[in-house]
């Protein structure tokens, strides 16, 4: 089994599934003994072609006739040669149609309908690379929202409403900082080392990092948009990720958990837990002390919270599964703190997940906010006077992040926000917004999308 023919596979499960694309690419691989080099390419097709499917669309429609309708498997096919095409500078132009075309054709004895499919789809290709990169898309100034949703590759809704709420010099930056490659970013276990002594063994490793601007306990790993084609250290890498000292979470994340200012004799709740990453932040932070409440609606995400605790050492952590909606918050009344990493559309981890943009609506966002809502609101009338209540997501959208706060605060007046800046000292000064809040952009910081809010009950009514 090749990488292409794995790879459209992926396409073709992602084309009517909503599945998360990290976990269609690694059942595929639990299924092909596919390693090193073709893994690589696998990733970096299945990513790619998702994160430029509409751009890619857009440019093979000059070639093909709108009265022709392709079925899913020819259209994936055609995007994977498209994509290689436009986007992939490693891989020759003859390679990457001879290589797609054989996908038309996946058997000796080739019939005659394949033969057709065969033969249409490299004229189609043909066509792309003599072509591809010359045409003009609409224009930005009489029609921005198509000019970014084409050249760019965004849904429509998405970029009206980027538009409308932020602006054409925001949507563009923000659109092309999202269709990046992030970087890899690690936290380091400060129970077991200090920062620059892991940045010291990865050079020793042959893997450069560096520390990182926003995070104090952040690295990140330089030239990580490696090549489908670069395997250099990648054991090295593979080992380096199962330390105990370090967890993979990208550097924004990293700002949540120091916002809540935990000390080491306190009892903290965290009521949408897993994976783990913030929670084990604050058992760091905390160093083992006190206790954690580790609260989630899914035994199976609490089950690798559980594992991630015991990798790291995260000893002081107990586990709840519960829907934090709904249940009865009593327990919340003797907490010092209270940690809400709310679910969200995700759309600050587009660099990440570029198959979110595809899977979300209009609708679903708005569905969030009242979900979001409903966990401050639930979490809220239990918290004791005195204690701090952190809400954070990964989103970009004020619907669930300054909207959310603002409907909050409206409800509950016994609550005030405090600013963000008296906890995290040391980030530049654009990511604290004027009310207070942590905001980061990728475009503006290179970091994910994150947003975070402390506050505090100042009385009992």
């Amino acid at each position: 089994m090749n990488a292409r023919t794995v790879a459209l596979e992926c396409l073709l499960t992602l084309s009517h599934s909503s599945a998360p694309i990290a976990s269609v690419v690694d059942k595929a691989f639990a299924r092909y003994p596919i390693e090193g080099r073709e893994r690589r390419l696998v990733n970096g097709l299945v990513y790619g072609v998702t994160r430029w499917q509409k751009q890619l669309d857009w440019v093979l429609d000059q070639f093909i006739n709108p009265r022709f309708q392709l079925d899913a498997r020819h259209r994936n096919i055609l995007r994977l040669g498209a994509f290689q095409l436009l986007h992939l500078d490693g891989i020759p132009a003859h390679a990457a149609i001879f290589e797609t075309v054989q996908l038309a054709t996946p058997h000796p004895r080739k019939s005659s309908n394949r033969r057709k499919a065969a033969g249409f789809i490299n004229a189609v290709l043909r066509s792309v690379q003599r072509n591809g990169t010359t045409f003009t898309y609409p224009s930005l100034n009489e029609n921005p929202t198509e000019h970014i949703a084409f050249s760019l590759s965004y849904p429509t809704w998405l970029v009206e409403r980027w538009l409308q709420t932020r602006g054409v010099s925001w949507t563009l930056a923000f659109c092309r900082a999202s269709n990046q490659i992030a970087p890899l970013s690690l936290r380091v276990n400060t129970l077991l080392t200090q920062r620059e002594e892991v940045c010291q063994s990865l050079e020793m490793s042959g893997i450069a990092a560096t520390a990182s601007k926003i995070a104090p306990d952040g690295i990140t790993l330089e030239n990580r948009a490696i090549t489908a084609f670069d395997t250099t250290n990648e054991q090295t890498l593979k080992d380096i990720l199962n330390r105990e000292n370090i967890y993979v979470q990208d550097e924004s994340a990293m700002l949540v958990a120091p916002l809540l200012s935990p000390e080491t004799s306190e009892f903290i709740v965290d009521l949408c837990a897993a994976p783990g990453g913030k929670t084990t932040h604050l058992a760091h932070l905390m160093r083992n002390a006190g206790k954690i409440i580790a609260v989630d609606v899914s035994e199976k995400k609490l089950a690798r919270l559980q594992e991630n605790c015991r990798r790291v050492g995260a000893r002081n952590v107990e586990t709840r599964m519960m829907d934090a909606t709904k249940a009865d918050l009593g327990f919340v009344e003797i907490a010092d703190a209270v940690l809400i990493d709310a679910p969200c559309s995700g759309f600050g981890t587009l660099r990440r997940h570029p198959d979110i943009r595809w899977n979300k609506t209009s609708k679903q966002v708005q569905a969030l906010s009242d979900m979001q809502y409903s966990l401050l609101k639930n979490a809220a009338q239990h918290i004791k006077p005195g204690g701090i209540l952190v809400y954070s997501t990964c989103s970009v959208e004020p619907i669930e992040n300054e909207n959310v706060i603002e409907r909050f605060l409206a409800d509950f007046p016994m609550y005030q926000v405090e600013n963000a800046r008296s906890f995290l000292p040391d980030v530049p000064s654009n990511v604290i917004t004027p009310e207070g809040f942590v905001q980061t952009f990728p475009h503006e910081h290179g970091v994910d999308g994150t947003f975070a809010a402390r506050l505090r009950r100042i009385s009992a009514k």
